[in-house]
Parts: structure tokens; C-alpha cells; sequence
């Protein structure tokens, strides 16, 4: 996983010259993870380090301490990706095996690793159910920060959707960008 010393000179800087609107910044982060989706790229180590089209990275500038971070919107994608592997009456998820199953090309290695992706993957889920989990103190301490677990959970539950509704991860990044509204750039994958 990427790691960090908190934020750098150039977030701080990033953050104080963009004096968003914390709900813009919460769907930039949205529209960058599923925008890496949608053009095919489902690694989530890549999608952590990816640079969109305009030469910014994906997640990382709005990951300020204090200020904002793409956390809780990484984790409602995640949720949102759950929603279409189990829609309302259908088949549950299994969770034993979940991650072999789904992060099966990713080494989580050691116990700090696998116990962060697994709280990432459940906080998920306690959304999708409307269960708020209480992040800050939960995870509010860790480095390297939640939305680098939360990431993985999107992955999961992106391949989870697309194992079950036998499409391409790329057209389940599309369906969850329009259930949260979002309208994402032209890709240069061709999702079916």
C-alpha cells in the first residue's frame, strides 16, 4: 500500500488554494476512482497512484488531514458496488474467502494489512446497510490513511458485481457512477 508522512507542502498548498465546497471534492474523489474503473485499470494499487487526463492525481490531493479526505466517498463507491453484486432480496455475498475470491491477485500481507482491508470492506457494507461506522475514531490514526484500504473494498465489490452480473468491471463502474449521479469523462476503454 502507498505510504505517507501526512500531507506534503504540495497538499496543503493544493488545499488552500482550492476552497471547494468539501461536497465537490467528495465527488472528485468518486469520479476519479470510478473513472480509472470504467477505463479498464481495476488494480487498486494503480488506481491509488493513477494520474487522470488533466495530470492531477486520481485520489491523493484532497487527502488533507483536517481539511478532507476521500474516505467516506470512497467507501460509499464501495457500498454502491455492493449494492448491484446483492440488490435488495437477492443472493448474499458469502463473506468467507470474500477477499481470496476478489483480491486474489493482491499480497495482503500481515495482520495490519488484512484486518484494515477487512474493516474497509465491512465499513462498506455498514453503509450499503445505513449503518454510519464511526471512521474517525475507528480509523482516523491509521497510516497509510483508510481511503487506501477503502480502494481495495471498491475493487472487491466492483469484481464481486461483475462476477455475479457477468459484465466487464468497467460497465459496473459505469452502473455505480450513475446510481451516485455522477457523470464521468470520456474513457479510452470501451466498457460493454
Amino acid at each position: 500500500m502507498w505510504l505517507s508522512c501526512g500531507p506534503s507542502r504540495d497538499d496543503l498548498a493544493t488545499a488552500k488554494r482550492r476552497l471547494e465546497d468539501p461536497d465537490v471534492l467528495h465527488r472528485e474523489a468518486q469520479i476519479a476512482i470510478l473513472f480509472g474503473l470504467a477505463d479498464g485499470n481495476d488494480d487498486a494499487f494503480e488506481l491509488m497512484l493513477s494520474v487522470r487526463p488533466s495530470g492531477r492525481p486520481a485520489v491523493r490531493p484532497i487527502d488533507v488531514r483536517g481539511l478532507v479526505t476521500p474516505d467516506v466517498a470512497l467507501l460509499e463507491v464501495a457500498a454502491a458496488a455492493l449494492g448491484l453484486a446483492c440488490p435488495p432480496g437477492g443472493e448474499r455475498l458469502e463473506y468467507e474467502g470474500l477477499t481470496d475470491r476478489y483480491l486474489a491477485d493482491y499480497v495482503l500481507d500481515g495482520h495490519k494489512v488484512r484486518r484494515r482491508t477487512q474493516y474497509a470492506v465491512h465499513a462498506a457494507a455498514c453503509l450499503r446497510g445505513g449503518l454510519h461506522p464511526d471512521l474517525l475514531m475507528e480509523a482516523g490514526h491509521w497510516e497509510p490513511r483508510l481511503w487506501t484500504y477503502a480502494v481495495s473494498a471498491v475493487v472487491l465489490y466492483c469484481r464481486a458485481a461483475a462476477d455475479r452480473l457477468d459484465l466487464p468491471v468497467a460497465a459496473i463502474a459505469l452502473r455505480v457512477a450513475e446510481e451516485l449521479g455522477l457523470e464521468l469523462p470520456a474513457t479510452g476503454g470501451a466498457p460493454e
